[in-house]
């Protein structure tokens, strides 16, 4: 019960025993009776008053209470009026984040790899007014206890349930040795085990997936596939190289001999035509 409606009984008690005073009282008194009464009564009146009026801040949503039980009774922002015995509570209805962007702030993951990660994420999320006063009562009116206790800890495991089949070492690009992930599926996930997680006490508003840290170990592998993959290249290129050597070996064989052909011709008066046709070099006898 609120403290000045409690207060507001006191006075409105003084008034009638100050009423019944003054039918009791020397006739000198009964005026001095009949004005504390009637200040009593007054003051009372002017706390009863206040105590009916409640302000509820921008996007929140009012929880009537009646004797501290929520009564399932809700209203909007703005200046509310219920009974004097009645209070009205606040859980926040405004738009929350869920915010681990930073490095010493990521949420650490177990991979496919089994090994751990740093997910630097933010979601946005909201409650649904139609359950506040449920929230309300579960959590005794405190809204960091349900943000911490119900919603941060299923978002944590909504993250871990997204990158449970996470293998950075399938995403790299084996052209360009570049390491390619998209992570708009990932969030995607994210946002659909959040949402089965929590049921219908909120609804998800986004989901963006900055960056993935990685372990020491994973980088190393990281960086020994990528290593592998610029000699696999390498390798490639050395063996296209070797084939055009030969090529350009060939090439430079068949012209030695044709010179050598036409250089014995020359010096033995025969003609060209019978060694360059059958391969056979002629000489002088």
């Amino acid at each position: 019960m609120p403290a000045l409606f409690i207060c507001a009984i006191v006075l409105f008690a003084i008034a009638i025993l100050a009423a019944l005073y003054r039918l009791v009282s020397p006739p000198e008194t009964q005026n001095l009776a009949l004005g504390g009464a009637a200040g009593a009564a007054l003051l009372g009146c002017i706390l009863t008053l206040a105590s009916s009026a409640n302000s509820v801040p921008v996007r929140n949503v009012g929880i009537v209470t009646s004797f501290n039980k929520p009564t399932g009774q809700t209203t909007g922002s703005g200046l509310n009026w219920v009974a004097p015995w009645k209070r009205i509570g606040e859980w926040d209805a405004s738009r929350q984040k869920y915010d681990h962007i930073g490095e010493d702030k990521a949420v650490t993951v177990r991979t496919a790899t089994l090994a751990n990660a740093g997910i630097e994420l933010l979601v946005e999320w909201q409650v649904s007014p139609d359950d506040a006063p449920r929230q309300f009562m579960d959590y005794k009116g405190d809204f960091e206890a349900f943000r911490g206790q119900r919603v941060g800890v299923q978002l944590d495991g909504a993250v871990n349930d997204a990158f449970a089949t996470y293998d950075p070492l399938s995403n790299i690009d084996t052209k360009t040795g570049n390491l390619n992930v998209d992570l708009k599926p990932f969030a995607d996930k994210v946002r659909t085990s959040a949402q089965e997680r929590l049921d219908d006490d909120i609804e998800i508003l986004s989901v963006t997936i900055i960056r993935v840290n990685h372990d020491e170990k994973t980088e190393a592998n990281i960086k020994l596939f990528q290593d592998k993959l610029a000699q696999s290249r390498n390798l490639d290129q050395d063996l296209i190289n070797a084939e055009k050597q030969i090529a350009v070996t060939r090439k430079n064989a068949e012209a030695d001999k044709v010179t050598r052909c036409l250089e014995i011709a020359e010096r033995t008066g025969n003609s060209p035509g019978l060694c360059l046709n059958s391969g056979f070099v002629m000489g002088s006898k």
